[in-house]
């Protein structure tokens, strides 16, 4: 489960405050960063192997709620088995 709100001491914290495990044939891994002095910026990061080949992609967005959505929408594209593009107009 995302939080709703980032505590204080994660969104300060150097590395991911949320992790999230996907799960699903593509064995996905969702993560959500603070970026520092980002003012609310966030990094969503998705890790996945797709035919024997670690992959990635990420998005920088301009809201912790922004980045919450992503997230969910994400996790639930690995752990169906769908490799996730997170590229934004």
């Amino acid at each position: 489960m995302i939080p709703d709100e980032p505590e204080g001491w994660q969104t300060d914290a150097p590395g991911p405050f949320v992790t999230i495990r996907a799960g699903g044939p593509l064995e996905g891994v969702v993560t959500m960063t603070a970026i520092e002095g980002g003012h609310a910026r966030t990094l969503v990061t998705a890790s996945w192997t797709q035919d024997g080949h670690a992959r990635s992609d990420s998005v920088e967005v301009g809201s912790y709620e922004h980045a919450r959505i992503i997230a969910r929408e994400v996790v639930d594209e690995l752990a169906a088995g769908h490799a996730p593009d997170l590229s934004r107009d």
